[in-house]
């Protein structure tokens, strides 16, 4: 776990999170259509930490798929936001200090999509799953989903050795940012 000092910086930079409209427009050339709507529905903050992670990767030969699993690995949180209850900067603190005791998040978390906290620590959990099967629905690739649903994951099965040296950038990227 990251330590105090970095989690205050964190908390800085994320209030302070602004988007340049060169940046949706480079979303806009790596996103489907309706992939990058729900993009610009994320806060500023999320929207900085996606692009942050694509910034960080590599750019040299960047795959596509492996651009748009950066934008959008987090996309799932947005379900917190669509039952009023957002995974915000306030909230992201006490989420990762409850990610210590996996037992007690598994617990405490519901599935059902109410305006409760209980919904809010379900969807902390399954961001990743929730994310990749709405990327699906918008048109995104196999494996820019399969990236997505498995960016929190230590060694997910791989459908090849490819999509495994593609989550480890991914989750490289995502760790520096």
């Amino acid at each position: 776990m990251a330590g105090a000092g970095y989690r205050v910086r964190q908390f800085w930079h994320g209030l302070r999170a602004q988007v340049q409209p060169e940046e949706l427009t480079t979303a806009a050339t790596l996103l489907p259509t309706a992939a990058l709507a729900k993009f610009q529905q994320l806060p500023a903050d999320a929207q900085r930490h996606s692009l942050n992670v694509l910034q960080t990767l590599p750019q040299e030969e960047l795959p596509a798929d492996l651009a748009a699993a950066a934008l959008l690995h987090d996309i799932g949180k947005l379900a917190a936001q669509e039952a009023s209850v957002p995974i915000n900067l306030w909230w992201r603190g006490p989420l990762v200090i409850l990610d210590a005791f996996p037992g007690v998040l598994t617990r405490l978390a519901s599935p059902t999509p109410t305006a409760s906290w209980r919904y809010r620590l379900y969807v902390h959990l399954m961001h990743p799953q929730l994310g990749a099967v709405w990327a699906k629905s918008w048109g995104c690739t196999p494996l820019t989903c399969w990236l997505i649903e498995h960016h929190q994951d230590d060694a997910p099965a791989a459908p090849n050795d490819e999509a495994r040296r593609l989550l480890r950038l991914l989750q490289w990227a995502d760790s520096k940012n």
